[in-house]
């Protein structure tokens, strides 16, 4: 069931007003115009519209985000990149801080790894920088949606729990570097 603009719009609107863990349907469907079974009965559950709006917010996200990216030519580089431009888009998209932050933070990111949405963008994102191991035979299609989970992981962990005292775009950028890249470079380079 797709929710449509105007629900997603009172979604969001409600998830910057009251937070994402306190928004009920009702609170949905008020600022939507509509009834609370209307909402049910046309757009799903209060978790489906979450899942809808996390969607929205992140393919206009990864939207902006291409244009930076497509000048970067090295695949690692530009996937250590992509990581600190999206960490980045989470704590400054007002929807995307409201869904990571605070008492909601845990909920939304178990909610959000589940969903094929955030699996499809990062695939979009990921799959160019591997087509020469994939190509080669050296990745296959599983190792591709392995990699693109715990691409997901590592964000939804960083964007949820941001460790102590938060960390500096610095420290996160040379953890990846140091600790992440290394993991699977081999591939980005095949």
């Amino acid at each position: 069931m797709e929710a449509s603009r105007g629900v997603l719009d009172a979604a969001a609107e409600c998830y910057l007003r009251l937070g994402v863990t306190k928004t009920t349907a009702a609170d949905i469907a008020r600022a939507a115009g509509i009834s609370r079974a209307t909402l049910y009965r046309r757009h799903g559950s209060h978790e489906a519209i979450f899942l809808a709006v996390l969607e929205r917010e992140s393919m206009a996200m990864a939207a902006e985000s291409a244009p930076a990216l497509a000048r970067i030519a090295d695949p690692a580089e530009r996937l250590v990149e992509a990581m600190m431009l999206s960490l980045g888009q989470i704590a400054s998209r007002p929807v995307h801080a409201a869904i990571f932050t605070g008492d909601s933070a845990a909920w939304a990111a178990g909610q959000a790894i589940r969903t094929t949405a955030l699996r499809r963008i990062g695939e979009a994102a990921v799959r160019p920088l591997v087509s020469n191991a994939t190509a080669a035979g050296a990745l296959s299609d599983a190792d591709v949606a392995d990699l693109v989970d715990w691409i997901i992981r590592v964000l939804l962990s960083f964007a949820s729990v941001p460790g102590p005292a938060g960390r500096e775009p610095a420290e996160i950028r040379r953890e990846l570097t140091t600790w992440f890249l290394p993991a699977f470079e081999r591939f980005l380079r095949a």
